[in-house]
């Protein structure tokens, strides 16, 4: 599994995915290979359990998460994090996306 988290800057759009600052992201080796010698990025990588499709999350790995988390998976996924009232209705979100993905 190969991660992202942006550390300068609010937000940065790279790929079609946004990364909002202090929040570690699941992303494609692709872009993991991309954003290697950016410093404003801190990377890592995690080979046991490495997938094909970089996101996929479970319910409690999703409630563990804050508000900011979800929104950015929710902008990768195509979603507008805004149309979202509480954390319940983003995991469901979230989770019914991963669902339809998979299929």
């Amino acid at each position: 599994m190969y991660t992202a988290k942006l550390i300068k800057g609010k937000t940065y759009n790279v790929m079609g995915v946004t990364f909002r600052s202090g929040v570690s992201q699941t992303v494609s080796k692709k872009l993991y290979e991309y954003l290697n010698e950016n410093p404003y990025f801190v990377l890592d990588k995690d080979l046991k359990n490495q997938k094909d499709d970089p996101i996929n999350y479970t319910e409690s790995e999703l409630k563990g998460m804050n508000k900011a988390e979800h929104e950015s998976i929710i902008s990768n996924l195509g979603g507008n994090p805004s149309d979202f009232k509480n954390a319940d209705e983003r995991i469901a979100y979230i989770l019914n996306e991963i669902d339809n993905k998979g299929e």
